[in-house]
């Protein structure tokens, strides 16, 4: 199997990479002290982005759809700064069927999506529905052409900051789970920040959704029926045919997934190429601490664990490509594995630094706590066992059902 990136890959990999680097590197831990981006600073993120083909426009969401590309996007981003990845990953959700919605919710979305001032957010966690989305307290009850929507969500990126937000209620005649697409300007949604251990320029909150209404055409079945029908929903071969497989909710989030346990990796990266250059260079007892057994095995420990994240999460990203239905249960491990690796790795880092990892001078800390996010949104490395237990033993082996 080759895992080698195409030359066109390899460009674009580099490309962003030199843009992180130039634009974001130097500025990143001062920033992030400061917490959750603005939603200007989070828009001049965006635009600056977009200039190497990163965005949320028509155009470049197809990148985002592209499995590896995303995945190339996200480890990138990790290696740099994580908390800008929600911006264009759970905005991608929302703005993926904006182009499919009604004359005039594409007239509203369309020249923001352009100008890259779109942010949206992909709201199903609750605060008594985490992982269980089967039980969700967020209700839709349709009054003619119209949703009436009531509930609370948690723990959503980008909430304090979103236009628009793509939200999971339960269809109060029906009990069937569905999505609406939600503008806020439109249909005005409250929300609050929450703050957390990392990813501290991430935006992140609770949203309020009391008698919210919602155009009955912003429903995710009429939505997908438009853009199919119409052709402005532009999906790769392989990932149509996991749509088709399985529940479109379950499909959508093998990318994302995928790409947390590649984002991992960008965090783990980062920390071990500190590692090593501060290991080269750390003169004790007469030697640099590189030539002490200890330190060269926990290099070595931290950069298998590195590129055995690396090689699940781009297997997991191609059997995407191929429309794999083994997608779903590759994309829960790298998550999974990814997630805990980056943990490891960080913790790893930190202890060769000594004291100098514990440090707010370097970026250590901020790498340790970024990593620990890592196993919990998205689903939790417990739920995303499960998940892989039923891929591996099948129908009526569903462990929390």
């Amino acid at each position: 199997m080759d895992f080698q990136f195409t030359e066109e890959q390899k460009m674009f990999q580099q490309s962003l990479r030199d843009m992180l680097e130039k634009e974001f590197a130097p500025i990143v831990d001062e920033r992030d002290r400061k917490g959750p981006l603005t939603r200007d600073e989070a828009i001049g993120v965006m635009k600056k982005l977009k200039q190497v083909g990163v965005g949320l426009d028509p155009e470049s969401i197809e990148d985002l759809l592209d499995p590896v590309l995303f995945g190339i996007i996200a480890e990138e981003f990790g290696r740099v700064w994580p908390s800008l990845l929600p911006l264009f990953g759970m905005g991608a959700i929302p703005a993926i069927f904006a182009p499919s919605a009604s004359e005039e919710v594409r007239n509203r979305l369309l020249p923001r999506l352009e100008r890259g001032e779109f942010i949206g957010c992909f709201a199903e966690t609750e605060p008594e529905a985490g992982c269980d989305t089967s039980n969700l307290a967020t209700t839709a009850r349709l009054e003619g052409d119209y949703y009436i929507v009531n509930g609370t969500k948690s723990w959503i990126s980008n909430a304090t900051i979103a236009d628009t937000a793509f939200v999971g209620v339960k269809d109060a005649d029906t009990g069937n789970h569905t999505f609406l697409l939600v503008e806020k300007e439109i249909s005005p949604f409250e929300a609050t920040e929450s703050p957390k251990l990392g990813w501290k320029a991430s935006p992140t909150g609770e949203m309020f959704f009391d008698e919210c209404k919602v155009p009955r055409e912003n429903e995710m079945s009429l939505l997908m029926e438009r853009a199919f029908s119409s052709g402005t929903l532009r999906i790769p071969a392989g990932f149509m045919k996991l749509l088709t497989s399985m529940t479109p909710v379950t499909a959508m989030l093998t990318i994302p997934r995928a790409g947390m346990g590649l984002a991992s990796v960008g965090i783990a990266q980062a920390a071990f190429e500190a590692s090593v250059k501060y290991a080269r260079e750390r003169v004790q007892f007469g030697k640099p601490i590189g030539r002490f057994q200890l330190i060269q095995e926990m290099l070595y420990e931290m950069n298998v664990l590195i590129e055995t994240a690396r090689l699940l999460g781009y297997k997991a990203m191609s059997l995407i490509v191929e429309g794999d239905p083994e997608a779903r249960k590759y994309s829960a491990m790298t998550k999974v594995y990814g997630g805990e690796a980056a943990i490891r790795v960080t913790n790893m880092a930190i202890q060769i630094h000594g004291g100098m990892g514990i440090s707010e001078e370097m970026p250590l800390e901020r790498y340790y706590r970024d990593a620990r996010m890592m196993t919990i949104p998205d689903g939790t490395s417990e739920i995303m066992k499960l998940i892989s237990g039923y891929s591996i033993l099948g129908k009526g082996f569903s462990a929390y059902r």
